[in-house]
């Protein structure tokens, strides 16, 4: 003998799925766009950020190796230029602050930059936001001595 069957009506007791997946896709993909692109607005702030403390690196190592320090200077000045321009940081307003008061054999020589980039140029929105960055450098404590 057989079990008795129980019969249901067709679709009653069960769940059709068909179409959810792309119900879920439609819903899930903006959200996962706007992620998206919110990791690449925030790589390229940390990225500008990066490459101006390479540039005040730079600019402080630079500074080191001249021999006085209105040159000193105007080398900090120029490498920080170069730096962030070859690295393609678009600054709408740069400065370079040069602190020389122990420009001499056994000191060191400190660099400030300030870079101010629009925000649009680095992903986001708009507006401006100001990048600072300070690098010190030692000078040859051996300068000026001869054998």
């Amino acid at each position: 003998m057989s079990a008795p069957t129980r019969h249901t009506p067709r679709g009653l007791g069960r769940r059709d799925d068909s179409g959810s997946a792309s119900v879920e896709l439609v819903l899930l993909a903006p959200v996962m766009i706007v992620v998206l692109v919110l990791v690449v607005i925030a790589g390229r702030q940390v990225s500008a950020a990066l490459i101006t403390q390479d540039a005040a690196s730079s600019a402080a190592r630079a500074a080191s190796l001249q021999r006085d320090a209105v040159s000193a200077r105007a080398q900090a000045w120029g490498t920080a230029d170069r730096e962030l321009a070859d690295r393609g940081v678009a600054c709408a307003s740069f400065s370079t602050l040069v602190d020389t008061p122990r420009f001499e054999a056994g000191g060191f020589v400190s660099v400030e930059v300030e870079c101010t980039v629009t925000v649009i140029d680095l992903g986001g929105l708009g507006g401006q936001r100001t990048l600072h960055a300070t690098a010190s450098s030692p000078i040859d404590p051996y300068r000026g001595r001869t054998p």
